[in-house]
């Protein structure tokens, strides 16, 4: 069924990289770097439009080719990520299913920037977002290096995902507005280290190389304050991504004509393995052999979160994009500014608005999306007659405590590594919140009946509740191979892991905690000192409540008739008396957005760099 047109696929994610500051791509301002060396060796596709908004819905669209109101991930927020569908079948899924061995690496940590299902080995830098920079040589970290390494050591076929996050963290330590020339010398930056990278690992001319990026920027214009005064917009150039594919038999071209982010995953599967998928997006290899395109049209959505609070659902789209030839109609469902009809062929974006003039194909937009996106009858399901549930497990995941947590749950459901199921007493939770969830089997009776009732190939028992790392399954499975030829017992500060056929017989105990990753605290893994929560209004309860009142040493707040006072049963204290033990502390700024920035302003100008902005989309 599957094909191995190449021995290995790499596919490189340059965060926020804009088609039209390629020197390839026409643009003779711009200093010609190694992203039009290598992109010149093969297909560019240089008007993709995106099918979500920041990187998380945009690739999460990407890599299941359906819009995120059909993959479940809707909105803007991470937590929006919690509600994949994780019956879709992803890039990496079927790659692992054609026997490539998967991997991944982001180089900042936390909520992964594509599903981590399908990923066998998974990694990042370390460093939350924002702090990426201050602590690494431009994202070049052990973790890192050691990724290569064991990308370089697999002798089999492999699929790699590198997802680079240089050039958005050096677009962030500009502010809220990011000029030409500033974006310019950041790729140029982003352009040298990525050769480097490049290099590093073992790529030949049998290889499948993917270059591509995950969404457009504003530039020249405070984005932050653009939204509240215009309502949330799609500009063309957020939109508007490209891709670029490298490999034997792919010619040198450039294909300006536009696709869907939705059809990269369907092309890159039938160039490399010789697959149709069922997704939403079109299979482009026609175009890209044969020169025949065919026109579409392109939707896109995203959340807003620039509006009042009373109107924010992170867990809904609420702006709506269509693109029908130079037609572009833009929809705020909760906002009337954000209803725009452009003719892009003979007016600039956001010139112009012709909603009034061509009222009827106004309302034949309006009605399309409504039929998109409220009706959703569009149902996934895999033209290969796959099945998620009928898929080999790897590991059962069996858990001994009383009760279990929605967090422990929700932590390691989502997780890479080889297949997993999650097995639980019925006893243990309300069976059910969980009917129908194809990862979680509610089971009955005792150890040793459970353990019979058990897929994988590895048991392994998990002993307490808590925030598990989102790499766990990932390191467990690169530690197993390491230990692959013994009789181990994998012996965790919170679990136990034994191969099936190993549980009576005899074994040697192994336990190394930084092989490892198990329960980290929620907020950041890397951090070991205690958290001061900037603010103690209702969203400083919510990061009382998340960062846990043990890892708590006390709220700051700038409203002084609050201070000295308790709240929430821990103490209040002024800002002067935050900055002479700022050092002692990570400052969690747990305020609106609307404020944080202002705070974060406070902070950084008072020489105090060690703070977090509290994790919104995980609230």
């Amino acid at each position: 069924m599957f094909k191995q047109n190449f021995e290995n696929v790499y596919w490189f994610l340059i965060d926020g990289l804009r088609p039209d500051f390629l020197r390839i791509n026409g643009n003779g301002e711009v200093v010609e770097n190694f992203f039009d060396e290598l992109i010149s060796k093969g297909t560019m596709f240089n008007n993709v439009i995106t099918a979500g908004s920041g990187t998380f819905t945009s690739m999460y669209s990407i890599f299941s080719s359906l819009l995120p109101s059909y993959n479940g991930a809707t909105g803007w927020a991470k937590k929006a990520l919690r509600n994949f569908n994780q019956e879709i079948f992803t890039v990496a899924d079927y790659f692992q299913l054609a026997g490539y061995e998967t991997f991944m690496y982001c180089d900042t940590d936390g909520v992964t920037p594509v599903p981590m299902n399908g990923f066998k080995v998974c990694e990042s830098s370390g460093y939350a977002g924002g702090h990426v920079l201050a602590h690494t040589n431009l994202t070049k970290t052990e973790r890192r290096d050691r990724f290569i390494e064991d990308v370089n050591a697999w002798k089999g076929n492999k699929f790699i995902y590198h997802h680079t996050d240089l050039l958005h963290d050096l677009n962030c330590a500009l502010g809220n507005v990011w000029k030409h020339e500033d974006y310019a010398k950041n790729i140029e930056i982003t352009a040298k280290e990525f050769k480097k990278l490049y290099y590093e690992y073992f790529i030949s001319e049998n290889d499948l190389v993917i270059i591509s990026a995950d969404h457009g920027v504003i530039l020249d214009k405070d984005f932050m304050q653009d939204g509240v005064e215009n309502g949330e917009r799609q500009y063309e150039e957020s939109v508007v991504s490209f891709m670029a594919i490298i490999g034997k038999d792919i010619m040198p071209q450039i294909l300006s004509k536009s696709i869907s982010a939705l059809d990269e995953a369907p092309t890159i599967l039938h160039l490399a393995l010789g697959i149709s998928i069922s997704g939403q997006g079109k299979d482009q290899y026609d175009y890209i052999q044969k020169r025949i395109y065919k026109e579409n049209l392109y939707f896109r959505e995203k959340g807003s979160y620039c509006v009042e609070p009373q109107l924010q659902n992170a867990l809904k789209s609420d702006l709506y994009y269509v693109r029908d030839g130079d037609w572009k109609y833009v929809y705020g469902k909760n906002d009337p500014r954000c209803e725009w009809l452009i003719n892009l062929s003979e007016n600039k974006d956001y010139q112009i608005n012709l909603k009034d003039k061509y009222p009827d194909l106004t309302k034949r937009y309006r009605e399309m999306l409504k039929e998109k996106f409220e009706k959703r009858q569009y149902q996934y399901d895999s033209d290969l007659g796959f099945d998620k549930r009928k898929v080999k497990k790897f590991f059962s995941l069996i858990f001994q405590m009383k009760n279990v947590s929605m967090e422990t749950l929700e932590s390691l459901s989502n997780q890479g590594g080889g297949y997993s199921e999650i097995v639980i007493r019925v006893s243990q939770i309300m069976p059910s919140d969980y009917k129908g969830n194809y990862k979680i089997k509610i089971v009955k009776g005792e150890q040793e009946s459970i353990q019979e009732m058990c897929e994988g190939e590895w048991l392994v028992y998990i002993q307490d509740n808590g925030g598990w790392s989102a790499y766990f399954l990932s390191d467990l499975y690169r530690y197993i191979l390491l230990h692959r030829n013994e009789n181990i017992k994998i012996v965790g500060k919170n679990y136990i892991a034994v191969k099936r056929e190993l549980v009576e017989t005899k074994y040697k105990k192994l336990f190394e905690e930084k092989m490892v990753r198990g329960i980290v605290h929620p907020c950041n893994g890397s951090v070991r000192k205690k958290y001061v929560l900037f603010g103690c209004g209702k969203m400083g309860k919510q990061a009382l409540d998340y960062c846990g009142k043990d890892n708590v040493y006390c709220f700051v707040d700038n409203n002084q008739s609050l201070v000295g006072k308790e709240q929430y049963g821990k103490e209040v204290i002024s800002f002067n008396e935050l900055k002479k033990m700022s050092n002692k502390y990570v400052t969690v700024i747990a305020t609106s957005i609307s404020h944080a920035y202002e705070i974060r302003e406070q902070l950084e100008s008072n020489g105090i760099n060690e703070y977090l902005f509290l994790d919104y989309g995980l609230l």
